[in-house]
């Protein structure tokens, strides 16, 4: 019943002598991996066959370093993720989203289950075919969306066809996006604390993403013990503006480095900042 199917095999994988060095169970390995680097909480869980990431191969070969590029992707995003898993606490916010929630007025979005937000930002389009080098990918309209590994700017509405390499799963960023990126060579959540924080502005529309913040390892912040940045662009001015500080916490510190990266456009000198809590604004034009 495995059939010709080379992907049918993952789920006999206990079975196989050579585990996860059979090559499709690496590649359906590979693929659900880069699928979990964006859902609420991404593990490597099972039984049976191991998944550390040197069971894959070696630096520099293509499974190893492109399980590598999600994890350090998913460490890059955790200033994103962590400020929804607090609007999910706090407004009872829905982190992965079908697109019906976010574009219920493109009839087009209603009937796709292999597409979703994550967030409000990240157009999410999980590869699922075996030997896939590309995938076609419904933007929804209504507005522009960036290719994230690529760049390029894309209209809403319309069907395209998406590069897919084994290392790469396709993801699009709306619009009128702002984007918190910590730095993705940790070994661990806990080293992102202190660091700066890469704002990234994806233009369009005039955005807002509200920045959270708290110790991390325990359950203070349910006492109100955290603290929140309300980040506004105003697409017609061209400024990136960082609100008070609202809220603390034990061991907070006082200043955090942002550095401020807009896509299509040249920074000025000086656009990287050093907020002390209290209102700035950056002049982007």
């Amino acid at each position: 019943t495995r059939g010709n199917d080379p992907w049918n095999r993952w789920f006999y994988a206990g079975q196989f002598p050579e585990g996860c060095q059979d090559p499709a169970y690496r590649e359906y390995y590979t693929r659900m991996l880069q699928w979990g680097t964006f859902l609420p909480m991404m593990r490597s869980h099972g039984t049976d066959t191991p998944r550390e990431i040197w069971r894959f191969g070696e630096p520099g070969t293509v499974y190893y370093d492109a399980i590598l590029e999600m994890i350090r992707l998913r460490y890059t995003l955790l200033p994103y993720i962590y400020s929804y898993a607090w609007k999910i606490t706090n407004e009872n916010y829905t982190m992965a989203r079908m697109l019906a929630f976010d574009f219920a007025y493109d009839p087009r979005v209603l009937d796709i289950k292999d597409e979703y937000m994550f967030g409000d930002a990240l157009l999410v389009c999980p590869v699922t075919e075996p030997n896939a080098t590309s995938r076609t990918v419904y933007l929804p309209k209504g507005c522009q969306w960036y290719d994230f590994w690529t760049e390029k700017l894309y209209e809403g509405g319309q069907d395209i066809n998406v590069d897919a390499p084994i290392d790469r799963i396709p993801l699009f960023v709306k619009a009128g996006s702002i984007i918190p990126m910590g730095d993705k060579y940790v070994d661990c959540s806990e080293d992102q604390v202190g660091k700066p924080i890469d704002i990234r502005v994806y233009p369009g529309k005039n955005a807002s993403f509200t920045l959270y913040f708290d110790e991390g390892d325990n359950y203070n912040c349910e006492n109100g013990e955290y603290s929140i940045i309300d980040i506004c662009w105003d697409e017609s001015e061209k400024i990136l503006s960082l609100g008070d500080r609202k809220g603390s916490y034990k061991g907070m510190p006082e200043t955090q480095v942002f550095f401020i990266d807009m896509l299509g456009g040249a920074l000025p000198n000086g656009s990287d900042c050093v907020y002390n809590g209290s209102k700035t604004e950056i002049h982007l034009n």
